[in-house]
């Protein structure tokens, strides 16, 4: 049942509903919070013109929103401390985050640190920590369906000066409104929503078989892989205006993500974060491609929770094997996702440090089975 003794966070609101972003509901949502919001967005999103009518409806219920634009789609500490300093400089009582994993994890932080004195490094380095109080309120809209940033309280980042990619993470980074319009995920070119989907899918497998699940986290994760399934990525990358798949996937990552903030991840993410620094390949791509490896290695220690996956994604009779060849078959065949390392630019030189910095990861440690630097070397092997 994985443990009993637990304690469950979660956004103070969610609201799910197709074009709700355009067509006041946000607006309306996000006066719940603040008067001076800072919307943070996508270049995408402003070019799409979503943007523009989206500040349009602010307005129109008495908000005077500030913007910021330009958050890279791998974010690094300078791209964190230049939005914190765009809270500061627009005196904003609210953030508002629309985009991508990278804008959201971006916003939140700005929101938690804005003001503190201290600087996005300091925070990442550990000197500093995360404000246990909010003080502004924090309102995301994702437009891909991936990290389940919208409902959880990390966010992650590059530091370019020493190459690792690691977490900032702490209470006053949890949103205190998630609103989920997968009609903002239509744009997304066919490689996004296969890369984010996947990101969702393997999410939600983590938690499930994480060492820190317990009962309501297994029931989160074990319906987020069936709404974000990988035979649904497929059918909405085939097919990008399937609003039944969007809001199936956009709800699969949500869910996942509410999952995964209190169980943690595994191995997969361990090992993805310091593959993502030294590649900057997608994340959601390096997941498909240590997935299969991964499970491989958890076989034994999680093979209750794998057989039982099965089965609620493929049908009776179903076992952990079988999920694992179905995977492989449209990670292969369908999706025409690399499955090794080397095809997303991890170098025979890489591997030594991926292992040694996946070693202090919470990731790795939440992984079903133990995890040595020995194991980790084995594991990219298994994929390069």
């Amino acid at each position: 049942m994985g443990n009993t003794a637990f304690t469950f966070t979660a956004p103070t609101r969610i609201v799910v509903e197709w074009g709700a972003a355009n067509n006041g509901r946000l607006a309306a949502e996000a006066a719940r919070l603040g008067k001076r919001p800072l919307v943070v967005a996508g270049k995408s999103l402003q070019a799409g013109g979503t943007l523009d009518t989206i500040i349009e409806t602010l307005r129109a219920v008495g908000l005077t929103p500030a913007i910021h634009i330009g958050v890279p789609p791998e974010p690094d500490l300078s791209a964190l401390q230049a939005c914190m300093d765009a809270v500061t400089d627009a005196d904003a009582d609210s953030v508002i985050a629309i985009g991508g994993g990278s804008v959201l994890d971006v916003a939140k932080g700005a929101a938690a640190l804005a003001g503190t004195g201290h600087t996005a490094q300091e925070f990442f380095d550990g000197k500093q920590l995360v404000p246990e109080n909010v003080s502004r309120p924090i309102l995301v809209a994702p437009t891909t369906s991936g990290t389940g940033s919208e409902v959880t309280w990390v966010g992650v980042y590059t530091d370019k000066i020493s190459g690792k990619k690691a977490s900032i993470r702490g209470s006053a980074m949890m949103p205190a409104i998630a609103l989920l319009d997968a009609e903002l995920t239509v744009s997304c070119p066919a490689s996004v929503t296969i890369h984010s989907g996947m990101d969702a899918f393997v999410q939600a497998v983590e938690a499930y078989t994480s060492l820190g699940a317990n009962p309501l986290t297994d029931a989160l994760a074990l319906e987020a892989a069936r709404l974000a399934s990988y035979e649904i990525v497929a059918a909405v990358a085939a097919t990008p205006d399937d609003r039944a798949g969007r809001e199936s996937l956009a709800l699969g990552s949500l869910m996942a993500g509410m999952a995964l903030n209190t169980a943690r991840l595994g191995l997969v993410h361990g090992l993805a974060h310091p593959i993502g620094a030294a590649t900057g390949a997608a994340h959601g791509l390096i997941c498909a491609a240590l997935m299969l490896p991964v499970m491989r290695f958890n076989r034994d220690a999680a093979s209750a929770k794998y057989d039982r996956l099965a089965v609620h994604l493929l049908g009776a009779g179903a076992t952990g094997d079988t999920l694992y060849q179905s995977l492989e078959k449209t990670l292969r065949e369908t999706l025409s996702v690399p499955l090794q390392l080397r095809d997303i630019g991890v170098k025979p030189g890489d591997l030594q440090r991926i292992a040694e910095e996946s070693m202090v990861s919470g990731s790795t440690k939440a992984n079903p089975r133990p995890v040595t630097i020995t194991d980790a070397l084995e594991v990219l092997d298994g994929c390069r």
